[in-house]
């Protein structure tokens, strides 16, 4: 809050209370996973009893997959 709102805090009369009450809307309009969520940011938001069942499905998931590299476009140009 300090960062972002360094000039509305420096003009109020009472700083700490406008600091107190700007860092009270971040949290309410951006610091919450639901709002993330409903705007695209993340995919899913995860209850904290369930994160390791989530974790280990994905990591199952991915045991088995093949990586590979797009084909080389050009071939080195001897100098």
């Amino acid at each position: 809050a300090n960062i972002i709102f360094r000039r509305e805090i420096e003009a109020a009369q009472d700083p700490e209370a406008r600091r107190k009450e700007l860092i009270d809307e971040y949290r309410r309009n951006f610091a919450n996973p639901y709002i993330a969520a409903s705007r695209g940011f993340i995919d899913d938001v995860i209850d904290p009893r369930d994160t390791r069942i989530k974790v280990t499905r994905a990591l199952e998931m991915l045991q088995n997959k093949i990586d590979t590299n797009p084909p080389k476009k050009h071939g080195n140009i001897p100098l």
